[in-house]
């Protein structure tokens, strides 16, 4: 054979290679899109809750041993089809929205993805395998139980930490984390009055990674003399959610058994099923003010002819369902505060409603301060304590940077600058109940909820407005974000949806009320009396004091396995040296 046709051979040999390893790179790029398309099925609506408990395991075997850039790429990929698949109904605003954010999202799996391969490498596996080699490697399987489930943990911690960088940077999206998925895991997610929903993401990862680690070694290598496969962390996993679950609910039928001088609030609840109307014009305006209106004197007309007995003592409409300004200088805003004020006399009930208010501003009196606010009125039509929300939606309710660079206005503006409310401080909506109120999306930040309960609140109550997404399941998850919200300050939730889940939350996470009995989730336009019982005087409970405490140990936990980590590297890196010196010239270490 001449050597033309040794090249040739090996030419073909080489583009082979290179053919395949393409080849390979494409499908393991294709199986992160797909892996993280289906774990976004998890939550709300879609309602695979049970596959929250296995479905990372793919990414996790796609990432744990390769390199940095690999498994950057590999979990960016899967992050972004997780992200997209998860808020896809941010396309009924415009369609572009999701696939662009998840740009963005796509981000913090990636961040976590990067250390998967070091802790694999560096403290997974001890230093003297790597150093005998590729086939030491190949049919390395763990021994040591601790360093496994340490392992798991780190990986589950840096998940959660991961997530609370979501829910803080860029103004924060704590919407659909991992451990939300399990709203209906009722006897599961009582931990979250201790850990927030990130112990719930906790337990998932546990899981989901001694999957992986099992997979893994079951797998790898063909050596028959290799030590039989283990499955630690998956016991210890399995044995902490079984401890969870059984410390939850010894606690909650404590606070069941200690808790019989509930006191029982009726609320008047309104939900208009109104079309989002932003701007309403004219015509809307006065529709939406009728609808509202009519409600509310059907609501209370039956009270009035007998047809039932204990009349509520408050009325509550949702947010925005009237699109001016309560207290503007307009005949609409007028017309509006008249039929409040004729609701307020006719039937001697306060109201609580959601709406625009304007405030002039003391320093420049030209400069109008456009709040969306929940406005409690007693009588006479007029304002005597109101909330305005503080955590306003960017893009939507003002742009970030957008009085620095007014063409930002101009180019993603939604027509609409919001001012952000001032504190968190709750309403007195009737004698002894201290309302924590919060508006639109405010129910998905654990923060508000819980600066509400520091700050005296025993109820918690959101005024909002899901009319964005009539086709999507953004309602539900919406829904299933807030129950997180009763468990961790154990405080009853009142709920006020302009079209659908209008409902009583208990304080353990369990709807004990709905405007549609027994269909929380019912769409429409009715108007019905619900059942708040709540404590006078609730103890804070862990979570409501010390927040997000779960994650310093998780930060501070991985942050150990890193520094065991980085001393197993610096162990094999001298070895390593000091083997490749000894070695004769022309032999391999």
């Amino acid at each position: 054979m001449n050597s033309d046709s040794l090249q040739s051979k090996d030419r073909e040999a080489r583009i082979l290679a290179f053919a395949s390893g393409r080849m390979r790179i494409v499908l393991e790029i294709l199986a992160a899109a797909l892996s993280g398309a289906l774990y976004a099925a998890i939550f709300a609506g879609t309602g695979w809750h049970w596959y929250a408990w296995f479905g990372m395991v793919p990414l996790y075997c796609l990432i744990a041993g390769r390199n940095a850039k690999k498994a950057f790429w590999y979990s960016y990929v899967w992050g972004y089809f997780w992200s997209l698949f998860s808020f896809l109904w941010l396309r009924e605003i415009f369609f572009p929205i999701p696939f662009v954010f998840a740009f963005l999202l796509g981000l913090f799996p990636a961040l976590w993805g990067v250390t998967v391969p070091f802790l694999f490498r560096n403290f997974l596996i001890p230093p003297e395998v790597r150093l005998k080699g590729a086939g030491a490697l190949a049919s390395w399987r763990s021994g040591n139980p601790f360093k496994e489930i340490a392992f798991c943990m780190a990986l589950a911690g840096l998940w959660c930490v991961t997530e609370w960088l979501r829910s803080w940077i860029f103004t924060g999206l704590p919407w659909n984390l991992v451990g939300s998925s399990q709203w209906k895991f009722n006897a599961l997610i009582q931990i979250c009055e201790y850990t927030g929903v990130y112990g719930v993401s906790f337990l998932a990862g546990m899981v989901n990674f001694s999957l992986g680690v099992f997979l893994q070694q079951l797998f790898s290598g063909t050596d028959k003399n290799r030590r039989p496969v283990r499955i630690y962390s998956l016991i210890f996993s399995f044995a902490l959610i079984q401890l969870v679950i059984f410390g939850c609910m010894k606690n909650v039928i404590g606070i069941i058994v200690r808790t019989p001088e509930n006191s029982t609030l009726r609320v008047g609840v309104v939900q208009p099923n109104l079309s989002q109307r932003r701007s309403g014009g004219v015509e809307r305006t006065r529709e939406a003010i009728d609808v509202c209106v009519s409600l509310s004197e059907k609501l209370m007309e039956n009270y009035g002819k007998g047809k039932a007995t204990d009349p509520p003592a408050l009325l509550v409409w949702p947010e925005s369902s009237v699109p001016v300004p309560y207290n503007a200088d307009a005949p609409l805003s007028e017309r509006y505060r008249n039929e409040v004020k004729r609701l307020n006399e006719t039937y001697r009930i306060p109201l609580l409603i959601g709406s625009l208010y304007l405030d002039w501003n003391q320093k420049n009196p030209e400069q109008v301060d456009v709040y969306n606010s929940a406005l409690f009125i007693r009588s006479g039509g007029d304002v005597e304590d109101l909330y305005s929300k503080v955590h306003i939606v960017p893009f939507g309710e003002y742009v970030p940077y957008g009085e620095t660079f007014p063409w930002l206005n101009r180019l993603v503006g939604m027509g609409r600058n919001l001012s952000r409310g001032k504190q968190f401080r709750p309403l007195e909506i009737a004698p002894g109940v201290r309302a924590g109120i919060a508006i639109c999306y405010e129910d998905v930040f654990a923060y508000i909820s819980r600066a509400h309960a520091l700050n005296g609140a025993n109820l918690l109550l959101v005024v909002t407005n899901d009319a964005w997404y009539p086709t999507s399941d953004e309602p539900i998850q919406h829904f299933a974000n807030s129950v997180f919200r009763t468990v961790e300050t154990r405080l009853p939730m009142l709920r006020c949806g302009n079209s659908n889940y209008s409902v009583v939350i208990d304080s353990t996470g369990r709807v004990s009320d709905s405007i549609r009995k027994g269909e929380p989730g019912w769409t429409g336009r009715q108007s019905g009396t619900l059942y708040v019982h709540y404590n006078p005087n609730p103890k804070p409970t862990f979570y409501t004091l010390y927040g997000d405490v779960f994650i310093g140990f998780c930060s501070a936990f991985a942050l150990l396995i890193f520094a065991a980590a980085v001393m197993n590297w610096k162990i094999y890196k001298s070895a390593f040296l000091d083997a490749f010196e000894k070695t004769p010239a022309g032999k391999n270490p």
